[in-house]
Parts: C-alpha cells; structure tokens; sequence
C-alpha cells in the first residue's frame, strides 16, 4: 500500500483498506512473510475488512473455522513520530507484528480447537518506524465463532491521532450505554411509582438489555474497563442481549397500541426470543453464532410488522403515533443496516445503537405526551374536586337549612294537626251541643203540642216558628260542613271570570248596607280603582262573583256578631300591586291575639260553650279561607283586643288590557 501521498499530520488517520497477502492455514513469521512476498509466491489475496467466510479455497469455499496469516507492506513519508494502528474484532485470536516486533495479541492463534483459545481485544498499539516501509504481518486463527477474519477496519497514524479517534469512539458508545441505562433506570422508576404502566417496566427493560449489549460491541468498552471478562461470557451476553431485546420492544408496543398488536404476534415473538436465549445459553459459540442469521431473518419480518401496526396507529390517529413511526422506521432501518453489516453485506454499520437512542428520544415525546395529559387530567380532576367539594359544603349547608326549615314545619305541621284534632274533638262537642239543644228543643215544643199543652192557635203558631228555625239552623250547620268538605277535596266547580277592577268595586259597593244597617249598625264603602302609584288603570282579576260574596258574607256577619248597636263596619277595597285587597274592618270587640292564628281553622270557636242561637258553626272563616286560596289569593286578621277587628284578603292582580 502506497502512502507516500499521505501526510498523516495533515491529512490524519487512515485505514487499511485494500489486498492483503493472505496465506490460508498458514501461520508464517514475519521474515517468512516478507520472504513469501518478496519472491512473489503468495498464495493467494484477500480485500479487507472482510472475513474468509465464503472465499474459495482449494476449490471449496471456505467456513469460518481455521487459521491464516495477513501481510501488508505499506510505504510511508519519513516521519520521525511515533505512529499507532487502531486493531478492531479480529475474530478470534490474533498476533501482530510490526516491522518484524510483536506489538500485539488477544487470546492464543493456534492451527485447531484444542491449541486456540479465542480472545477479544480492540486495542490501539504503538510503534516506531524503520524508514518508509512498514511491514505489518497478522496471525489470525478462528475455532470459536461462524464468522473469521479481520471484518472491520484497522487504521494507521501519528499516535496522537489515532488515540484521540480511539477515545472518542470510546466515549461517544460509552455516552450511549449510559444514556440508554440512565433512561431504563428513569422508567424502572415510573413503574416502581406506579405499578399499573406496565408499559414503563418493558421499555426499562429493553433499554438497560440494549445498553449493557452496546458495551460488547463496537469498540468493546467493557473489555477496556473490564479486562478479566472471559471472551465466550462476552458472547453469550452479547448475543442474549440481542435475542431477549426484541420480545421486550414488541411488548412495549403493544402497551402503546394493544389494538394494532394482536396477543398472538406478541406470544410468537415471546417464544422465538426464549427459544434462541436458551440456545445461546446451553449451546457451544461455534454453534450458537450460527443462530444469529436466522433470528435477524425474524427481526426483519418483526420490524416490518411493528412498522406497519405503527403506521396503523398513525391512520387511526392513536396518541403519540407519529413519533412512534418516526421512531421506529428509524431504527428499524439501522437494524437491517446494522443486520447487513455483521453479515458482511456491506461495510458500514454498527448505528444500531444509535437509532436506538434516536426510537428512545421520540419514545420519551410518547411517555411525556401521556405523562402530562396524564397530570392535566389530574390537574383539572383537582380543580373539579375541590370546586365539587366547596360545592358539597355549600349544598350541605342548603340542605342542612332546608332540613332545619322542614323540621320547624314538620313541628308547626305537627302542633297543627294537634291543634287540629283538639280542634276536631271540640268541634264534635260543639255540633253535639248545636245539635242537641235545638233537637231538645224541637223535641219539647213537639212534645208540648202534641199533649195539648199549648191549645192557643197563636201560641201554636210561635212554637212552630221556633221548631222552624231551629232546623234551619241545623240545615244551615249541616250545609256548611258538606259546602268545606267539598271545598278542601276541591270538588266545587267555581265559574271563573275576568273583571276589572272597577267592576268588581261596582258590583260589592251596594250590596250589605242593608243588612247590615238593620243590625243597627253603620256601614260605609271605600274604593279606589287605580294603583297606589296612581298610574291609571289598576288591572283585572281572574274572579268567582257569587264565591267571593259568600266570602263578604261570612266576614260582615261575624263583624255584625261581635260589633255593639251604634257600631260601624267599613268595606275597603284597594289595589296593592300585585293584588287587589278587600278588608272589612269593624269597631266591635275584636279578636285575642292568642286567637288571631287560628281563627281560620276549621272548626275553631273562641267560645265553646256558645250555642246556634248565640253563635255559627265555626265554620264561616275556614269556608272563607278555602275560597279565597283557590283563587290564588290569601286571607289574614288584623285586631287589637276591644279595638275592633279586621278580616282581609288579597286576589292576585292581572296587568291592565283591554276585554272583548
């Protein structure tokens, strides 16, 4: 190889890239190989990187078990520097030298298994130079793997160079590993968090496999920081590594898109992975290395269903689906790369490990995506906790008011329906008494003219007039407790009108004077049609004429009743907006205020011993009442004991319009 050209300050490193002299099942010494070449009975050539798998021999082709030697003269500037080759994975066992010095060996070359003792060693080696020519003369023998040979480059410069090249390899796949084992550690810790992102537990396991895989390959970093490691526990974690990898990264998937990645798939990959993990373990490495073409065969056809399920997820919109076929077509490609590479396929490769990094990185946009919808949810969950639990406090207090107001209604309720029944009881006595004295009487006046005890026609005629009016009354006390019992079951039809108000002041003006001023007693009537605000006309109402005048009726006769001779009784009707409010106000006796509640429940008489001749049923109020709640309306008492007394109610109003 001429590198006269080549100015290795100014140009830097170069490889060794080209034909070798190659002598197969040969291990010649260094002066027999510069003898071999310098007579020119080579036996044969080989262009490296390359393994001799596949090159004939003997008209065979070669395996990649046996043994050869590797002779390179390369023609060099004089330089007085020291100069530095950069050795890769020579498989399995080598010995170098340089300008006729051994400078470097991994493991033991030998011709057959039982004298070979495979070894891995990237190393840089050193050496000065003997002039322009440097004689570079490799013995490699292979025993232990499916591949043999030197398959990756081997690169020449000035020391310095090729020691920073070196170590910045070296830490470029050292970052790597600790990236990828930094996040497998970061997701253990989202698991261990929480146990239910089962997903989390995959993808930290599939980064820590892959990491500690990225330490045996490449430029071999553990066996620079760990030198004892045996060359066969290297392969098998390399290789066990890689077959347990792509189970874990299918898993994950389908905790991503469980419905484009059926079970079955995951159970056939779960099964290949476990059955080639066992053979690397239980099988020996020249047998197990031939393992790995057909599981890249599988990984092919895996990474294409995983890539087409992605695009699924992509097509259905799936959270997270464009950086998962990002992520994954990207290093997918670097697996077939990487797959085409250790098949000698091609002569770049080894960017596995970095499309990895680049699947974790939009991975990581995936698991971030779901972690903060994740916290936005609890986040709005909180705030909708919090508003829902201020909510629940105030809804408590409503309901604890409103249950305090239905148990001060329940207590009235209940006082009521005490009052009620005592009212009930008193009523029985007093219709008992109603009815008994006048029947008694009745019964007297019958028996007294049946017995000729009264034989004087007009004394005859008297007691008929009061055995008639006694059974009036009973008729008229009977009448009224039928009439209240309809009116509380609502079974009275009410001919329902609309009037003015005008014309309802109209037609109650004129009609008790009569009645009451033969009582001996005054009456008078004060009316205003318009509202208080004096803004026209005051509306209308919806209105049962000949119901509300039974109301008057009930209310002027109990007035009359309890005003003396010489009193007055004064009808007002006034419009209070909404309503249009009647009163009837008197100057008589008036009402206890221990009675003004009550006075409008059935049944209720201030004096219980009061006969019909002297008293009503007790019944005219409480009629009055039904009535007037049926309009919609409401009924009260206003009096101060020996003021005089007055009975109002108000009808809900209706805006003025214009009746057809």
């Amino acid at each position: 190889m001429d590198l006269r050209e080549w100015d290795f300050k100014k140009d830097g490193n170069v490889s060794l890239n080209g034909e070798w002299d190659f002598y197969w099942n040969r291990l010649l010494a260094p002066d027999e190989a510069a003898d071999q070449a310098a007579a020119g009975q080579s036996a044969d050539w080989i262009r490296l990187p390359g393994s001799w798998n596949g090159q004939a021999a003997d008209g065979r082709e070669r395996t990649g078990r046996g043994y050869a030697t590797f002779h390179l003269r390369v023609m060099t500037q004089p330089t007085g520097s020291v100069l530095a080759m950069e050795l890769p994975t020579i498989r399995t066992a080598y010995r170098l030298w340089i300008n006729g010095d051994p400078v470097a060996e991994s493991g033991t070359v030998g011709t057959d298994a039982a004298s070979s003792k495979p070894g891995y060693m990237p190393q840089v080696v050193y050496f000065n130079t003997s002039g322009t020519i440097q004689d570079i003369v490799i013995q490699v023998s292979n025993f232990d793997h499916r591949l043999g040979g030197i398959w990756k480059d081997m690169k020449m410069g000035e020391a310095a160079g090729v020691a920073s090249d070196h170590s910045l390899h070296m830490g470029l796949d050292l970052m790597l590993v600790g990236s990828l084992l930094l996040m497998g550690m970061y997701h253990l810790g989202l698991f261990l968090i929480r146990f239910k992102e089962i997903g989390a537990l995959y993808f930290s396991m599939f980064c820590v496999v892959i990491g500690i895989r990225a330490m045996f390959v490449g430029e071999g970093a553990v066996f620079e920081l760990f030198p004892s490691i045996h060359w066969l526990t290297g392969l098998r974690i390399e290789y066990w590594c890689y077959y347990i990898g792509v189970p874990l990264a299918v898993m994950f998937c389908r905790t991503l898109y469980p419905r484009e990645f059926p079970l079955w798939f995951i159970r056939g990959v779960q099964c290949a992975g476990a059955l080639f993990s066992l053979a690397v373990l239980a099988l020996p490495s020249w047998l197990f290395t031939y393992t790995a073409p057909l599981y890249q065969a599988i990984t092919g056809i895996v990474c294409a269903y995983v890539m087409a399920g992605m695009v699924r997820a992509l097509l259905q919109r799936r959270e997270g689906s464009m950086f998962a076929v990002l992520g994954g077509g990207v290093y997918s490609i670097t697996i077939m790369l990487d797959i085409l590479y250790y098949n000698q396929w091609i002569h770049v490769g080894d960017f596995a490990t970095l499309g990895l990094f680049f699947f974790i990185f939009m991975t990581s946009f995936i698991i971030s995506l779901k972690s903060f919808k994740a916290f936005a949810s609890v986040e709005t969950l909180s705030r909708q906790l919090r508003e829902l639990n201020m909510g629940l406090e105030n809804r408590i207090k409503e309901r604890t008011a409103e249950l305090e107001r239905s148990n001060r209604r329940l207590e009235k309720m209940n006082e009521d329906l005490g009052r009620l029944e005592n009212s009930r009881r008193h009523l029985l006595s007093n219709i008992s008494h109603d009815l008994g004295t006048p029947m008694t009487l009745i019964q007297g006046y019958v028996e007294a003219l049946i017995d000729r005890v009264v034989v004087d026609p007009d004394q005859q005629e008297k007691y008929l007039r009061l055995i008639l009016g006694r059974i009036t009354g009973l008729s008229r006390l009977i009448s009224d407790l039928f009439q209240l019992s309809k009116l509380e079951a609502r079974q009275i039809d009410f001919s329902m009108q609309e009037m003015t108000v005008e014309d309802v002041i109209g037609y109650y003006s004129d009609r008790y004077d009569l009645e009451v001023n033969n009582a001996g007693l005054r009456f008078s009537v004060q009316a205003a049609a318009l509202a208080q605000d004096g803004r026209g006309a005051a509306g209308t109402v919806f209105i049962d004429i000949d119901r509300i005048d039974q109301v008057l009726t009930n209310v002027i006769y109990n007035a009359i009743k309890h005003t003396p001779v010489g009193g007055f009784i004064q009808l007002q009707i006034t419009v209070d907006t909404p309503s249009l409010v009647m009163r009837v106000q008197d100057n008589g006796s008036g009402i206890d205020p221990e009675d003004l509640p009550y006075i409008f429940d059935r049944f209720y008489k201030k004096d219980k011993s009061r006969n019909s001749a002297e008293g009503g049923s007790g019944l005219g109020l409480a009629i009055a009442k039904e009535i007037v709640e049926f309009h919609g309306g409401r009924i009260w008492a206003e009096s101060r004991l020996g003021q005089g007394a007055c009975i109002c109610f108000a009808l809900p109003l209706q805006p003025a319009r214009v009746l057809g």
